[in-house]
């Protein structure tokens, strides 16, 4: 994948030696994204798990249900810092469900 055009290219193509494999910014650029891509995948993932239980295990779950409201709070904050309107609404309203799944699970039994 080659860096877009509003990448500095001298910046993206930089290289530069790490543990003696040569990499640039536009590689970790690209990794950085493909991580966070797979964590919401595996977050979504686990949070669709954690809806289908019943009310006991979810009961002894607590901290992990509480968890995802929290850090997706926090990545809503870094959104507002860092980032544009659309992941800012994105993470806010997932966060605003997550609470209140938790929410309902912590009142379910």
């Amino acid at each position: 994948m080659a860096p877009c055009r509003s990448t500095p290219l001298p910046t993206a193509t930089m290289p530069f030696s790490i543990a003696g494999i040569d990499r640039t910014y536009w590689d970790f650029f690209i990794a950085s994204g493909l991580t966070v891509g797979i964590l919401y995948l595996f977050s979504a993932i686990l949070a669709w798990q954690l809806g289908s239980l019943r009310p006991e295990p979810l009961k002894e779950l607590r901290l992990v249900t509480w968890t995802f409201p929290i850090a997706y709070a926090a990545i809503a904050v870094v959104s507002r810092v860092h980032l544009f309107m659309i992941p800012i609404a994105f993470s806010v309203l997932i966060t605003i469900c997550l609470a209140a799944g938790a929410w309902l699970a912590s009142r379910a039994s």
